[in-house]
């Protein structure tokens, strides 16, 4: 059987190539999920934490040796600034949304190849300087 793989009709290439479709599932890797991520905010910074705890977080996320863009100042929150991450959640916030802040880990989730997902993170800060919420949502290149 070695031989007919083998055989040049049909094809070193086509053999690796099986090969390759075959293992490409095991090269898939999470580094970290949403929900791991969920659990961090959830026990670090909780609903009402100041915007100073929340920007603490956002300084000191490590997740293993992964990538982490952050925001470094809190922007001033509008209907057109908060974008369409989330927009149940910063419809039923409406007005109360005064700054938001956010991080973005990115590869948290990829194939090696061909496809890599990012774990976003916004945080919702009222008027006087306490968290309402987060959103966190994974963004892929799918």
């Amino acid at each position: 059987m070695a031989n007919f793989l083998l055989r040049s009709d049909f094809g070193l290439g086509k053999l690796i190539l099986i090969l390759a479709i075959i293992a490409l599932p095991a090269c898939s890797r999470r580094a970290i999920s949403v929900e791991q991520v969920d659990r961090m905010v959830r026990d670090q910074v909780p609903i009402g934490s100041d915007k100073q705890k929340v920007k603490d977080f956002i300084d000191n996320l490590r997740v293993d040796s992964l990538k982490i863009g952050r925001d470094d100042v809190f922007h001033k929150a509008d209907r057109f600034s908060l974008g369409t991450l989330d927009q149940e959640k910063t419809d039923a916030l409406g007005d109360r949304i005064a700054e938001f802040i956010g991080a973005v880990i990115y590869n948290s989730k990829s194939d090696g190849i061909l496809t890599f997902d990012n774990i976003v993170i916004l945080f919702y800060i009222d008027k006087e300087g306490r968290m309402l919420s987060y959103t966190l949502k994974e963004w892929g290149s799918d």
